[in-house]
């Protein structure tokens, strides 16, 4: 008889045993490496690292940005045609985005050390160049596609179309439309196609009205 409530006493203990462990288990937090942030600030991130396919906001003097496409905010940025992805990379986090990376954007914040990894490799893919030659993202500032803001100065007659005297942070550029708007002293944002070699201009294919 005495055996057998040993026995039971030693099956209870390992039981009870078990259940204790597993409990504690339970009450531990779990680390959330990912997350979705729905609010965020580019200075969350220290000496940042940028890849945007299309960039709508200002970056920090000291961060390093890689576009796919320029807009009115890469001024300095490296254009490569061949960027993919919205991500803003710091050492011990980073900000994945939804879209194009402006303020409001859905953001996905992760501290994992992999993912981490994985955009430093694709940030380095797309920044690194051979020295010497003409790249494709040096082609693409020269002739490509391009996004700029400014003031419209005047809309005049151009041969059988019509060009938009735009002023903005790089000096003044001409804007090939098809049909005659009133712009002056709008402030637009246009996307189009860099045209021309010795005065080149922009052949607009998407005009939007800012003020």
């Amino acid at each position: 008889m005495d055996v057998i409530s040993l026995i039971v006493g030693f099956v209870v203990g390992i039981i009870a045993v078990s259940i204790a462990i597993e409990l504690s288990w339970k009450k531990e937090d779990v680390v959330e490496t990912c997350k979705i942030a729905k609010r965020w600030s580019i200075s969350e991130i220290s000496n940042p690292l940028i890849v945007a396919e299309k960039l709508k906001m200002d970056a920090p003097r000291n961060a390093k940005v890689v576009v796919k496409v320029e807009t009115a905010f890469s001024r300095g940025a490296k254009v490569n045609p061949d960027a993919y992805g919205n991500f803003i990379l710091g050492s011990d986090r980073a900000l994945i985005f939804s879209g194009e990376i402006r303020e409001g954007q859905l953001a996905f914040r992760t501290v994992d050390e992999r993912i981490l990894r994985n955009l430093r490799e694709l940030f380095r893919k797309f920044w690194e160049e051979e020295e010497g030659e003409e790249t494709t993202a040096e082609k693409s500032r020269r002739k490509g596609t391009v996004t700029v803001r400014g003031i419209a100065k005047a809309v005049v007659p151009y041969r059988e179309h019509y060009l938009i005297r735009l002023s903005y942070e790089g000096g003044v550029i001409g804007i090939l439309i098809d049909e005659k708007m009133e712009l002056e002293g709008r402030k637009i944002e246009v996307e189009g196609e860099m045209v021309g070699d010795e005065r080149p201009f922009i052949k607009a294919y998407h005009l939007e009205i800012l003020e």
